[in-house]
């Protein structure tokens, strides 16, 4: 399925309209992946990309009986899902340790400090630390980089608009915009 998704963009656009689904509210989400995975390309893999994406993310597999009686998932929808962060534009990452590594990173401007470069980067750290603070209790809003500004911006505009559209065209949307 790789060298099909490099190179069929109908493929690609519909196989990352499934992470897009994290930005639907929480209780639409189910039946958004159900109309998702009706639309979804005829691709040898796709039933089971579907099946493993439903089972850990969406439901767990269904429980012997009548009815629809599901499992529950691996992952639960309210752990992962990020509908009312984008429209507060708040959150942009799930994973802590992620966000953390990644601040280190920018802090250090390096993988792999050394000692002296880690005490460097504390004590910038601790500069940056105490001028936030002291423009809190003066009451000055802290500034944010222009690229997130726009992004944030964009993503707000696309959650706001959940209600109007339809739910194909708004995943649509959110897959573009993540990966634009």
């Amino acid at each position: 399925m790789k060298c099909d998704y490099e190179s069929d963009d109908e493929l690609r656009t519909a196989v990352r309209c499934l992470p897009a689904l994290a930005m639907v509210p929480s209780s639409d989400v189910v039946e958004s992946f159900l109309i998702l995975a009706d639309s979804m390309p005829d691709h040898e893999k796709m039933p089971e990309l579907l099946s493993y994406f439903e089972h850990t993310y969406i439901r767990g597999r269904r429980r012997p009986g009548r009815g629809e009686h599901y499992g529950s998932a691996i992952f639960p929808i309210e752990s992962w899902n990020h509908y009312e962060a984008g429209a507060g534009c708040i959150a942009r990452t799930t994973n802590a340790v992620e966000g953390w590594h990644f601040g280190l990173q920018v802090l250090f401007q390096c993988h792999h400090p050394t000692m002296w470069t880690f005490i460097r980067g504390i004590e910038k750290d601790i500069q940056m630390q105490r001028a936030t603070f002291l423009q809190g209790i003066a009451g000055t809003q802290p500034s944010i980089p222009i690229r997130y500004k726009a992004l944030k911006l964009r993503v707000q505009n696309i959650v706001d608009r959940y209600l109007s559209s339809e739910i194909l065209v708004y995943l649509r949307a959110v897959a573009y915009i993540s990966h634009a």
